[in-house]
């Protein structure tokens, strides 16, 4: 894999990274304020159910219910006094309206209706900024809500039958809970913005040191495949030239060519195993913007005569100029490799067609041929190194000279890891009897 596409996958794994972890600290951020908000939801009904209970009116507690107040308050009664349920957390069964001063803080107003709805009485000496008119302006509306419990703005508000009949609406400050609510909300903010900010530049540290290794074992594969390819050439040519001494002193046989048809063969595999190695690589050097339709043209011309031979036909659909700033050279070996490719395995007589066109300010390169037996195949495995469809054939068959279809199953992967080193991208498609290799050719920064 070359160093690029490494750090490709580097970026991608960072962000995926990062929107993870500030995806579980919004969740984690949300179940607090949601908690905090069903807590002081809960405590304002407890209050209000002892209001309610009491006509309108906080219960003063006795010296004994203050003393049992104030214990479970500051939570020095026994643990088994207290309820660590979910009850309990949520404040369902809340105990946080008991601690003795609770009667002298809270800010409340109450209104008492008669059966006929007509105000009977209200109570607002709890509240310093509600006057008995706005008292029951706000009671009339809660009469009208569709709900019996609710908040409005920074108030509670209660609405219940009253023992001796017509109703009750209470109203219930809670905005110093709410502001604890909203501040515990916007820390949740703060941190989730900074975490991720801290989460990402530590991930692209880190990360830096994880990738390495992978781009030195990278460039440690490359060294081994061009140092045994550099290797191997050395017997390969001590054979080679011990077989052509025994033909000139035994003449030729069925054996040495055989022997020859190897080297020949081994010889070709080594270098398209050094063209992979090498078409990983981008030159910056090489990068010139320019018109690449002739030299397109021009490298697909070349075929021509070998389609001619084979009793095929090479049309091209070339569209000038196509200005893409990109590597000449890489840009020629992917036309020669993709024409050759559909000028082997083209149908008898068929057609080969090379089109070269404009897509915004890329360009595609679509190399077809006819290929009748193509609905079936697995085109998936098409880039596959040493993959060939007819994966049955013999190396007897292989041999046989003048095979058009004779190969190393290499070439398209050759043309893989070319447009991997250009930043591009191919497709391969079959429809009504032709196969078509599309790539999409971007303009390298």
């Amino acid at each position: 894999m070359p160093e690029h596409q490494i750090n490709s996958i580097r970026k991608k794994f960072i962000i995926i990274s990062t929107l993870s972890f500030c995806a579980v600290m919004l969740l984690m951020g949300g179940f607090v304020y949601l908690f905090s908000t069903i807590t002081i939801r809960n405590e304002a009904r407890h209050i209000m159910n002892r209001i309610v209970d009491n006509d309108g009116e906080i219960p003063l507690l006795s010296e004994e219910e203050a003393e049992q107040g104030e214990e479970a308050y500051y939570f020095e009664g026994k643990e088994d006094d207290i309820d660590w349920s979910l009850r309990g957390i949520f404040g369902l069964d809340s105990f946080f309206g008991e601690s003795p001063d609770y009667f002298y803080t809270t800010r409340y107003f109450s209104v008492l209706f008669d059966e006929e709805n007509e105000v009977e009485e209200v109570k607002a000496s709890h509240i310093a900024y509600i006057d008995e008119e706005e008292a029951e302006e706000y009671a009339r509306a809660a009469l009208n809500s569709f709900r019996d419990f609710g908040n409005l703005g920074r108030y509670y508000y209660c609405v219940a039958e009253r023992n001796n009949g017509g109703k009750i609406v209470i109203y219930l400050d809670r905005t110093t809970q709410v502001a604890f609510a909203h501040r515990i909300q916007f820390a949740v903010l703060l941190l989730l913005g900074f975490g991720t900010l801290l989460a990402f530049f530590l991930m692209r540290f880190f990360s830096t040191d994880v990738v390495k290794a992978e781009i030195d074992n990278a460039e440690r594969q490359k060294q081994f495949i061009t140092n045994a390819s550099h290797e191997l050439k050395t017997p390969l040519a001590v054979i080679s030239a011990n077989t052509e001494m025994q033909e000139m002193i035994c003449g030729e046989s069925e054996w040495t060519q055989s022997t020859m048809r190897q080297v020949e063969r081994m010889n070709g595999l080594i270098s398209n195993l050094v063209r992979i190695v090498r078409a990983q690589e981008v030159d910056s050097g090489e990068l010139v913007e320019q018109n690449i339709a002739p030299f397109v043209r021009e490298t697909a011309e070349s075929f021509s005569a070998v389609a001619a031979g084979d009793g095929k036909q090479l049309e091209m659909e070339i569209e000038d100029p196509v200005i893409l700033r990109s590597v000449e050279s890489k840009i020629r070996q992917l036309v020669s490799l993709l024409t050759d490719n559909a000028v082997k395995y083209c149908d008898a007589g068929g057609t080969i067609r090379v089109g070269l066109s404009r897509s915004g300010k890329a360009a595609v390169l679509a190399v077809s041929n006819t290929y009748a037996a193509g609905e079936s195949v697995d085109y998936s495995r098409f880039f596959e190194r040493f993959y060939r469809e007819d994966e049955a054939r013999t190396i007897a068959e292989e041999e046989t000279p003048d095979h058009r279809k004779n190969g190393y199953g290499i070439g398209l992967s050759i043309v893989e890891s070319l447009l991997q080193s250009i930043r591009g991208t191919i497709q391969v498609s079959w429809k009504n009897g032709e196969i078509t290799f599309t790539c999409r050719l971007p303009q390298i920064k």
